[in-house]
């Protein structure tokens, strides 16, 4: 979280048409997984973006998770607090309200990352990014050290009932002396999947950890089962099993940092953003990359797994947009500084009934800290674009 307000749709300036066919990656992997699947380019999906009506998300400062509940799609935006959207479709939200969070304090800093609703039952669970004040500088919310709660709601996210912390880095592994204005340690930005049997949720999500060698994209699961009450049956992947307790438990991350994040020059990826897409049948992460310790960006990069519950499948990272490219579809945008040069949170949510930030189609909207003026296509392995 990068830490500031409302839903809103306009029609947007038309924009240049873009095609990009994924570029190899320009960065070093010297601590890469050596399992990772290096598959040839041509093996690889591709992507096009085209130009659309803009549509905004206002307040966004993480992943936008949503859901359907017969005609009506439910938006979650956060920023420092959680807010719920609806509307018939991506593009004509409305009626947004202040989540309550039950027995959480609304004055803590808590952002809704992901949420699954149960088909069964219609019970909606989520998990939530907390980030405590005066971790190291008295009355000072920043820097901070973020874990991550359950909560479970029974009216499509209006209410919540808070069910526990179910994952935190090491409480010692903290660094006071960070050159980071964001994080000394912790673990958040982060989102869930449940398997195709409903045995396993999945999270992926960042470690600020002060031990380098547990920087980067982490992974962690719990049964299905035990969603009702979680905390303390998390497992954190760590040495290829998920063997590690999620509170304070070691972790070996899937992507890990090439330079400690703690130092000026930190770079690593972060924010993963992860959809099953039925065009390509395989799951797509989507992921922030940083080449300093602020969190700078040079770019967006994506990813692609048949199975989310081996961590070790993932692709090598390719990057889909550079950071002039970013720059340049969020020109004039009314979002904050930071996020209009870096384009966090990259997202895709599908437009059609029942296609969320979950599940999307060949073609999807494709949001940056909320705000999209684009829409993605995704292309098979060797196809033309139509």
């Amino acid at each position: 979280m990068r830490r500031y307000s409302g839903i809103g749709w306009a029609a947007g300036a038309a924009l240049v048409f873009v095609s990009l066919s994924l570029a190899p990656p320009r960065i070093s992997f010297a601590r890469d997984n050596p399992a990772r699947v290096l598959a040839p380019e041509s093996e690889l999906p591709t992507v096009e973006f085209h130009a659309a009506p803009q549509i905004q998300i206002t307040g966004v400062d993480s992943n936008s998770p949503a859901h359907w509940d017969g005609d009506t799609l439910y938006v979650f935006n956060s920023y420092g607090h959680p807010w719920r959207n609806s509307g018939p479709d991506i593009a004509h939200l409305g009626n947004r309200i202040s989540t309550k969070l039950g027995d959480l304090n609304d004055k803590l800093y808590i952002w809704i990352e992901a949420t699954w609703r149960d088909a069964d039952d219609g019970v909606l669970y989520g998990a939530y990014h907390y980030e405590p004040d005066a971790v190291c500088i008295s009355n000072n919310h920043l820097p901070t050290m973020p874990k991550i709660g359950w909560i479970r709601s029974l009216d499509n996210g209006a209410t919540w009932e808070d069910l526990g912390f179910i994952i935190e880095a090491k409480p010692c592994a903290v660094r006071c002396d960070s050159a980071s204005p964001w994080d000394v340690g912790g673990t958040g930005d982060f989102v869930i999947y449940l398997d195709n049997n409903k045995e396993y949720l999945y999270f992926y999500g960042t470690s600020y950890d002060s031990r380098f060698e547990e920087q980067g994209v982490w992974a962690a699961r719990m049964r299905y089962a035990d969603r009702k009450n979680p905390s303390g049956k998390v497992m954190k992947w760590h040495q290829g099993a998920w063997s590690e307790p999620a509170l304070w438990g070691h972790l070996t991350p899937v992507f890990p940092a090439e330079r400690d994040y703690h130092t000026k020059d930190g770079a690593m990826f972060w924010g993963p953003a992860i959809h099953w897409n039925t065009y390509l049948s395989t799951y797509v992460m989507f992921l922030n990359h940083a080449v300093d310790t602020k969190l700078t960006q040079d770019g967006i990069f994506i990813s692609f797994n048949s199975d989310v519950g081996n961590p070790a499948r993932w692709t090598k990272p390719q990057m889909i947009l550079n950071r002039a490219q970013i720059q340049k579809a969020m020109a004039g945008a009314d979002v904050s500084p930071t996020k209009l040069e870096n384009g966090w949170y990259p997202e895709v949510i599908g437009m059609q009934k029942g296609e969320t930030d979950k599940v999307v189609g060949r073609t999807a909207r494709f949001f940056m800290a909320g705000l999209s003026r684009q829409t993605i296509t995704f292309l098979r392995p060797g196809e033309k674009a139509p």
